[in-house]
């Protein structure tokens, strides 16, 4: 039998990081995603975020590509969210995303990390923060990822 732990840690935007997320209705938001999640097998150990973005924490199943979740992820929840009076605003999501790999070792600070996003934006916007990740991860920033 394979074995596969895949933790990846994933960040996406609104389009043009506007705050369209109604902060009232944040946990409808995450309870879809983590059925959508559910529907593909795709355990979610953390999701948070403000109302620009999102980030998650989910071991990637062997069968699954990154590339395919995230995209039925914006879809579906970019279908529900345009059709939802609660999220007047919300336009979509970015096109792009951050994804990075998790160390099993390093869960618990990621899971701290996406819990705590409130109190950790309260004095730093997403540019800022997806610099620092960025830096990290050994890409290169550009001010304009995850706008569009």
């Amino acid at each position: 039998m394979s074995k596969v732990h895949a933790l990846y840690h994933i960040v996406f935007s609104t389009k043009q990081r506007e705050f369209t997320l109604t902060d009232h209705y944040l946990e409808d938001v995450y309870r879809f995603i983590w059925a959508q999640l559910r529907e593909c097998g795709c355990p979610l150990y953390r999701i948070g975020g403000i109302g620009n973005h999102l980030h998650l924490l989910i071991n990637l199943p062997s069968t699954a590509r990154l590339s395919d979740i995230v995209r039925n992820i914006k879809a579906n929840t970019s279908s529900w969210l345009m059709r939802d009076p609660r999220f007047p605003d919300f336009r979509g999501w970015s096109r792009e995303y951050y994804a990075m790999t998790v160390s099993p070792q390093l869960k618990d600070v990621v899971v701290n990390y996406i819990s705590n996003q409130r109190q950790h934006h309260s004095g730093r916007d997403l540019g800022s923060e997806m610099m620092e990740m960025c830096g990290e991860a050994g890409f290169v920033y550009d001010s304009r990822d995850m706008n569009e």
